[in-house]
């Protein structure tokens, strides 16, 4: 499924890219995906579910632009892979706080994403650095892509209580699985 994603999404976003790459640095997009991604929050904090959900769409554009520019530009490399990493983690952070602030979420489950979130991208690090690159915890299907799903679906249905539950449920299932895994690898490794 995701390498259909990936087909359709340069077929699609490809063409943009190119045009835009000889005016706009692959760092500007990113720079954008984040101010979408505080549009987002604020919409949400403000109260309005279906504007944040369509700023999660624009951020997520954005997201795929940036590399996509990158790439048109011959100037992908460690330094913006690593931007977009932290933009990427900022951005499902900053949804759920605005969410959480704007009271179209429980407590409970948008504490539980956004402590999750960080930690299990921690864990697939983690396990990588004491494996020397060995191992690596990648899905087949984005994790990241699955939560910003389920928000963009909640925001649109006014059902975000609903939506962050089930991102909380996805991050619990990333964070045990992964540690799990890591616990086991390691475990056979010494």
């Amino acid at each position: 499924m995701m390498e259909k994603l990936r087909i359709l999404e340069h077929k699609i976003i490809d063409p943009i890219a190119q045009r835009l790459a000889p005016y706009v640095s692959a760092n500007v997009v990113s720079a954008l995906s984040l101010v979408a991604a505080l549009a987002a929050g604020i919409a949400f904090w403000r109260g309005m579910p279906v504007v944040g959900a369509v700023l999660i769409l624009g951020n997520g554009f954005l997201d795929m632009l940036d590399g996509c520019v990158a790439r048109a530009r011959g100037t992908t490399g460690a330094f913006g892979s690593f931007v977009d990493k932290i933009i990427d983690k900022y951005s499902d952070l900053i949804f759920l706080l605005g969410m959480l602030l704007g009271h179209l979420a429980h407590p409970v489950p948008a504490v539980v994403a956004m402590v999750g979130i960080p930690l299990s991208t921690y864990i697939n690090s983690a396990v990588e650095g004491l494996t020397k690159g060995q191992v690596k915890l990648q899905e087949k299907l984005s994790l990241r892509f699955l939560r910003i799903i389920i928000l963009v679906a909640g925001g649109l249905s006014y059902q975000t209580h609903i939506a962050v539950w089930l991102v909380a449920a996805v991050v619990v299932y990333a964070v045990v699985s992964r540690m799990l895994y890591g616990l086991i690898l390691l475990r056979r490794q010494k």
